[in-house]
Parts: C-alpha cells; structure tokens; sequence
C-alpha cells in the first residue's frame, strides 16, 4: 500500500525497512518448506504464472483502455513476469536446480551458498534490469531459497538463538533490530528503495557488488531476529494467514492496481490510517481458505505419489 500510495520521508524509511526483509524471508521459508519433487511442484506454480500473467495482460487492457478512452495494445511477455509475479517465476527456476544443490554435505552446502552469493554478484554486472524471466531478482534471492532449504535439517539459525541461550538471544536481536532501525533512520537520505529490489544493475554509484552483500547481511540478520522471536505457539488467526500466504500474494496486487485507476487513488494517497486498515483487512481477507481451495484447482494433475502408493 505505502509503495503505490504514499510518499514522504517517514514513509520512505519504513518502505525501506519493510523491503531489506521482506521478500528474503518469504523466500527464506519457502525455501525452508521446499521438497526436491520439481514435476510436483511445477504442475501448480507453473499453472499459476500462466493464469495470472494472462489475468495482469487481461486487466492491463481493460484498465488501460478504460483510462484512455480506447482499446490499447497490450505487450504480451510471458517469460518477463508481470509485477509481483516474479516471485512464480523464481520458485520455478528454485525447484529446478534443487536436485544440483541437494546435499547432505555441510562442506557442500557452504560451497553452493557462496556459489549462489557469487551468481548474485555476477547478475548484477547485467546492464539489463528488466531482463528475460526476472533473473536479475531470481539470482539476487537464490542465497536465501538455498539457507532456507539447509536451515530445515541444519538449524544454524534455530541453533544459534532459538535452542541456545533463548532469552540472551531475545536480548541481543532486539537490540539487533533497534540498531538496524536507527541505521535506516540515520542514513535513509543515502540509500535508495532499490537497493533492496535485486533488479537495478551496478553502476559504480550507490548499486555495487559490495552494497548488494550489504543488502544481504541485513536481510539475514532480520530472518535471524524473526526466527529467535517468532512464538512456538499456535495462534489461530496468524497461523491461518501465514498458511494462506500465496493467496494474499498474488491477490493483493490486482485489488491494488483497481484501486489505482479509481478516484480512491488520490483519496488514499499519503493517508497512512486509512492504508493500514486497508492492509489488515486484504491480509485477513484473502487468507481466506476458500482463497487457497480456489488457487490449488488451477494446477496439472500430477499422480506421482499415486504411482508411488501402487508400487509399493
């Protein structure tokens, strides 16, 4: 909601306090959750980007056409994802490497963590930001999929803080939290939001190599200071949001850009309360489980555990 509408200088440093974790985590866990059965996988996120990329160039041209007065040409990209839609593609390029970086070595696991830190940097010589199927995002991120996927029988992070010393970890994230929070207070007129995209290419300016490794070690301090404070128990409303999670994704933004191109736009603008509220109601709304009931119908059928049971 603040990145459509809203811009001031307070509203700047929340966006960018919201964005050097944000997205990291969400790939971080889905990383952590993610199975080396890539034909599974891809038989519904595969389905989904096709879905919604169609929807976006659907609602791209009415919205559009609507606003000018006239039927407007659509460019139709399948393979450069529309917005939020990126977070798809990546997921697919994540499951197809899987079984290569699949390991129970923890030598081996390090190596492939530098690897995909080193794809990271490589990506970012790429003077094309908007390039074919987000791979500037999709490398910028790999780092995260991949400690995720190690943390689900490695527990560095669980070890370090949630197993041990649990109450002097709790300490020293939340004075962890408050330093990096007044780092952005201090120096938000020196950075800029896309620093935290994983799309700009490095410029010898503010976009380096040594920012985007700088932009890493914050976002893998914040999932360090979630995972010591996130509780071990079961709270029903923030469990079935945090289940549903893919529906209130992908959903967001299409209610989002309608709310653009109506006359709630310039009403909403720079009106914090009101996108607060907004944002609670679109989060506990679309977590809805007929949201999600509705997203697993658009999929492949895929009967490997079928086969599997009949074998055995």
């Amino acid at each position: 909601m603040i990145s459509t509408f809203a811009d001031t200088p307070q509203v700047d440093i929340l966006y960018k306090i919201i964005f050097s974790f944000h997205m990291p985590a969400f790939i971080f866990i889905s990383g952590y959750f993610a199975r080396v059965e890539p034909k599974k996988i891809l038989s519904r996120i595969f389905p989904l980007y096709m879905v919604f990329q169609l929807l976006r160039f659907l609602l791209d041209f009415i919205l559009d056409s609507i606003k000018w007065g006239h039927p407007v040409k659509i460019d139709m990209q399948f393979f450069t994802p529309r917005w939020t839609l990126w977070y798809l593609m990546a997921m697919i390029i994540y499951q197809l490497l899987l079984p290569v970086f699949d390991t129970k070595n923890k030598r081996h696991r390090v190596a492939y963590l530098i690897l995909s830190m080193v794809l990271g940097i490589v990506i970012g010589y790429n003077p094309d930001t908007d390039n074919f199927m987000a791979m500037s995002r999709i490398m910028n991120f790999l780092p995260f999929f991949l400690a995720g996927y190690y943390e689900k029988d490695g527990h560095f992070f669980l070890n370090y803080g949630k197993k041990w010393n649990p109450k002097e970890s709790k300490v020293a994230t939340a004075i962890l939290a408050v330093c990096i929070v007044t780092g952005f207070i201090l120096a938000g007129e020196l950075s800029s939001r896309k620093l935290f995209w994983g799309t700009e290419s490095f410029n010898g300016g503010m976009y380096t190599w040594y920012t985007r490794i700088l932009a890493w070690m914050i976002a893998f301090l914040w999932i360090w200071i979630l995972i010591v404070w996130v509780p071990t128990k079961r709270l029903p409303v923030i469990e079935t949001v945090g289940k549903n999670t893919l529906s209130v994704y992908l959903l967001h933004s299409i209610i989002i850009l309608i709310l653009m191109y109506t006359p709630l736009n310039d009403w909403l603008f720079n009106k914090i309360g009101w996108q607060l509220l907004i944002t609670v109601g679109l989060t506990l709304g679309l977590s809805w489980n007929g949201f999600e009931r509705l997203l697993r119908k658009i999929a492949i059928p895929y009967y490997g555990n079928r086969k599997k049971n009949e074998s055995s």
